[in-house]
Formats: structure tokens, C-alpha cells, sequence
């Protein structure tokens, strides 16, 4: 798989080019989209104890399940140990009409981590998945909206999901449903009146809800699981915050304000801060701040799955002869003076420049291979094992 996005719309462009606007509804490969989790898949991460209890929680009809309702002290790992989600009374509230929900699998499951990881650096965007496994005819959450944008892509079973036009449009985390006031008038409109679109997921079907959609899902005759690929749109708002972390780097910004402040002094002081803040803005570096954007934003975004764990016990073979690139490792790629510098996320690997060509030919093509005798003729035997062997070590290729 190269491409995240085109399993998710077959309209990939659309999405790169701008956000759509308004709810879509896609229709994927249903066999593609199982393989990322399956009711099977559900029970291991259950009966396995493979996620920690704070990862599982369940609700009905937008109330959440007692804390520790679904842990039993039994399943601890050993004595004293915190206890661990007890699959018999996950098993007993769906029974009840509850719906499961399973938080963070882009870290916890592997192929949703991989996936994930692909559509984050396509979008460029950081990301999370969270499933829902909802019971014949039961509701886990009325009528919400989200702060962040989703793709909802349905797996197993049927969901039915009215959608109506934002109260709130493009809500930040601060105006997260329930901290935020509806008025009467905007409830009746969204509990009571026709939706902008109702539609019933199948397997295989993603919708895409925009920020601030209100949305309301409900399963029928059939148990539905869908993971919500939840997209945490970089917004004008986080650059602003990034200028102010920047502004705090001038001294002129960190001195105090005077005494008397609120009797006073505030209306002048916000004119002084407002005015000296607007000669900041005209004398800015603008290619310093777009760095610091780009750096900040690659932060964000989760690394690469590293083999740290065979690597360090020699697992991995160290004369590894041929290696391929591994798709949405590399979020981007700088040109610096004697060389190339990979963006992984949380880390920057430097290529040099001998070798920066033939690297990138490979980044740049999946499925293309490199032998380190072609980077022998390059940079030397020993400088050409030891790039093969921190590339693995970074997750960015594996061998071939």
C-alpha cells in the first residue's frame, strides 16, 4: 500500500488540494478496509489484555460506563499490579446495549499504526483511530460535534448517521461538545428537523465529516464497527500560537505590566502590547518563522515503527545487503550544504550529499531497491553500512 487516502475516496486530489466542506460519502475495497480491524480483531485486543484499561471505555445513549466497571483486579499481571480490562463484562455491557469504544490504535495496532502513518504524511496532518463496536439497535453518542475532522470508515455491519450544519463552524479543542452553550432554538433544529444528509454505511463506505458537523450514529438490525480516523487539522489559530511562542523570545514581550493594571492601566496597556506586537509583525523574519512552523508541525507527527528491540539484540542482520524504502517514513526532505536532511517526526536523519541522489530515488519510487554496493562506489564500504544500518534502525527501510 502506497497510498492511505486512495483506500479512503477515490477522489484523492480533493483532499490534497483543499478540505472538503461539506460530508461526503465514499465507497472503498471492503475486504481493504476489514483488514484494518475486525470484530476478530476486537476480541484480541480484549481477551488478550493487549491495550491498557485506560485505551477502553464503553457508553450508551451518551453515557459513559462507571470507571473500573470494565477492569477486574483477577487479570493483574502480578500481585499489586493495576488490574486489566476483563473481556466477560466488556462482553456483558454490549449484551446491555453499551458500544465499545477502543482509543489511540493508530499506536497500538499495527495496521492501523502503519495505515495512519501513511495518511498522516499525506495529508500532513497529524492523526488518530478510535473504534466504535456498537450492538444491534443501540447508540453509544447522540448528536456532537468534533473538533477535529473525521474519516468514518465502516467495516463490519451498518450505520445509520444524520448529519446537520455546524452551530459552531471550525471548532477548536477549546469549544469541545459540552463546553460550549447550544441555545434551545439550535437544539430543536438539529434533535428535531430534517438532517443536511442521512446516509446508511456498509462495509467498505467512509464518510468524511468536516469539523463542527453535528453528527448522530445509531446501528439497526445488525452489530456495526467503524474506526473514526479523527485528522487534527493544523489551523490559522495554532500558527498564531506558534508566533506568540516565538514573541516570547524578545525580551521586550516578557517584561511585566504595571502595577494598578485593572483600576487603570489596562486599556493603555493593551494599546502599548498591541502596538509593539504590530512592529514586531512588520520587522519579522518570515523565513525564520516558516521553519519554525515547518518544524513544529513535523514534531507533531508520530515517528516511524523502529525495530529498536531486534536491532539492539542482533536480530536484524548487520551485513544486510539490499534494503527498500518503507512508504510515509520520510514526512519531508531539506537540501542542506553537504547533504540532505530526512524529517522523520520526532527526528532528523542526515544523508550526504554522495548519496542523497540515489536515497531519494528510492524514497521517492516504492518498491524501488538500493544494494550497499551501490553506496560503496559513493562513500566507502564501512560509511555505507553503517547509513544502511541506521536507516533500518530508523524504521525508514527495511531489507529486501
Amino acid at each position: 500500500m502506497n497510498s492511505a487516502l486512495e483506500c479512503l475516496t477515490a477522489r484523492p486530489e480533493n483532499f490534497i488540494e483543499q478540505w472538503p466542506q461539506t460530508p461526503e460519502v465514499h465507497h472503498g475495497d471492503p475486504v481493504a478496509l476489514a483488514a484494518l480491524l475486525d470484530v476478530e480483531d476486537v476480541d484480541r485486543l480484549i481477551s488478550d489484555q493487549g491495550l491498557p484499561a485506560s485505551s477502553v471505555t464503553m457508553t450508551k445513549n451518551n453515557v459513559m460506563a462507571k470507571p473500573g466497571s470494565l477492569v477486574s483486579a483477577d487479570l493483574a499481571a502480578f500481585p499489586d499490579a493495576a488490574g486489566a480490562v476483563d473481556a466477560r463484562r466488556v462482553g456483558a455491557h454490549l449484551r446491555a446495549g453499551h458500544t465499545l469504544l477502543l482509543m489511540g490504535l493508530h499506536r497500538s495496532w499495527q495496521p492501523l499504526s502503519r495505515f495512519c502513518r501513511l495518511l498522516s504524511a499525506e495529508l500532513g496532518h497529524p492523526l488518530y483511530a478510535h473504534a466504535f463496536l456498537t450492538p444491534p439497535s443501540s447508540q453509544g453518542f447522540a448528536h456532537h460535534w468534533d473538533t477535529e475532522a473525521v474519516f468514518i470508515v465502516q467495516t463490519v455491519g451498518h450505520k445509520t448517521w444524520e448529519l446537520h450544519q455546524p452551530f459552531l463552524p471550525d471548532p477548536l479543542p477549546r469549544h469541545r461538545w459540552g463546553r460550549v452553550r447550544v441555545p434551545p432554538a439550535e437544539r430543536t433544529r438539529f434533535e428535531q428537523g430534517d438532517p443536511f444528509l442521512r446516509v446508511r454505511l456498509a462495509p467498505g463506505d467512509v464518510l468524511w465529516v468536516p469539523r463542527g458537523w453535528i453528527h448522530n450514529g445509531y446501528a439497526e438490525e445488525g452489530a456495526s464497527l467503524h474506526i473514526s480516523v479523527g485528522v487534527l487539522q493544523f489551523t490559522r489559530h495554532w500558527l498564531l500560537e506558534r508566533l506568540l511562542d516565538l514573541a516570547a523570545e524578545d525580551p521586550e514581550f516578557r517584561t511585566s505590566l504595571p502595577p494598578g493594571l485593572i483600576a487603570h492601566g489596562i486599556d493603555s496597556a493593551a494599546g502599548e502590547v498591541t502596538e509593539r506586537f504590530t512592529r514586531w509583525l512588520t520587522d519579522l523574519d518570515v523565513e525564520r518563522l516558516a521553519q519554525s512552523l515547518r518544524a513544529s508541525a513535523l514534531r507533531t507527527l508520530s515517528g516511524p515503527r523502529r525495530p529498536a528491540v531486534s536491532s539492539a539484540v542482533g536480530a536484524l542482520s548487520h551485513d544486510v545487503e539490499v534494503v527498500t524504502y518503507v512508504p510515509g517514513t520520510v514526512l519531508a526532505s531539506t537540501k542542506g550544504v553537504d547533504g540532505t536532511v530526512l524529517h522523520l517526526g520526532d527526528h532528523d536523519l542526515h544523508l550526504p550529499d554522495p548519496v542523497t541522489e540515489t536515497i531519494m530515488q528510492m524514497i521517492d519510487h516504492p518498491g524501488t531497491v538500493v544494494a550497499v554496493e551501490e553506496l560503496r562506489a559513493s562513500i566507502g564500504l564501512d560509511r555505507a553500512r553503517r547509513l544502511v544500518r541506521e536507516l533500518i534502525d530508523e524504521g525508514v527501510v527495511v531489507p529486501a
